[in-house]
């Protein structure tokens, strides 16, 4: 059995393709894929026959214990570029219990020169950058660091408008932070130019904090927009990763090549 992390729609079209594979073999030589998901909600969006989907958010030890109770033999870590600490204790889980470990993380996209484009380590340092900023402030970063936002003192007084997903989790979180509901944008992504650039105006941000999560994670279509209304721009950068030397791809197409020659996932002609 092979596990795949899954945090990205890029990472649930990574399995879907590799089931898709196992599906075409007959029947007792398809091998069991494991996709792992944080919500219930990604369970629901990344449902395909030939994957077995669990939810769940896994330590070390959790994670060699799965390794060690299903037979894993290949962790394939296609969780959020973001997510750090999650690649971070796959690869050493994956060291421990001696099996392989790929990684596929999304390419960036090249950031435009522009004069109100900033640049933020972490959430910490975005919130008070956009306090210093503006006073109506567009997050696009999800509800994970929402809370950071919310309790910044840099930005009390502030109007605060958070994007995040539709589901009754996310926003009984946002809720629980004291959001009033007119702030909380519940929606699914990604959005197109033209959205982002409504949601500017009609909230009369002046402030947008993004991240750079690539073409799939609409990072082009925000800044076009941000940069068209003229407002500042605050990006909070990729933290990296340290894989120590392990097999990384930036493309859905690379990671599928690389598990057809490597282990044997061929995609029927």
């Amino acid at each position: 059995m092979i596990w795949i992390i899954s945090g990205t729609q890029d990472g649930r079209e990574i399995g879907a393709a590799l089931a898709d594979r196992e599906q075409s073999k007959p029947e007792g030589e398809r091998r069991e894929i494991l996709m792992t998901v944080v919500s219930q909600y990604g369970k629901v969006l990344a449902a395909h026959k030939g994957l077995d989907i669990e939810v769940g958010r896994f330590r070390e030890e959790d994670m060699l214990r799965v390794i060690r109770e299903k037979g894993i033999s290949l962790i394939l870590d296609a969780s959020h570029p973001y997510a750090a600490i999650v690649s971070e204790t796959a690869r050493a889980a994956c060291t421990k219990a001696g099996i392989d470990y790929v990684r596929y993380e999304r390419a960036e996209i090249p950031l435009p020169d522009y004069d109100k484009l900033y640049h933020a380590k972490d959430e910490f340092e975005a919130a008070d950058l956009a306090g210093q900023l503006g006073k109506s402030i567009l997050l696009t970063t999800g509800s994970k660091t929402l809370a950071t936002f919310v309790g910044a003192k840099a930005l009390e007084g502030k109007e605060i408008w958070a994007r995040v997903l539709p589901t009754s989790n996310v926003i009984k979180m946002c809720e629980d932070l004291g959001m009033r509901a007119k702030y909380i944008l519940a929606l699914q992504g990604p959005f197109s130019y033209e959205m982002n650039l409504a949601m500017i105006h009609d909230y009369h941000a002046d402030v947008m904090v993004t991240k750079n999560s690539g073409l799939i994670g609409g990072s082009d279509t925000k800044l076009k927009a941000a940069m068209d209304a003229g407002i500042s721009v605050i990006v909070i950068d990729k933290p990296k990763a340290k894989l120590d030397g392990a097999v990384v791809f930036s493309t859905v197409e690379g990671v599928l090549n690389y598990m057809e020659e490597n282990y044997g996932f061929h995609q029927e002609p």
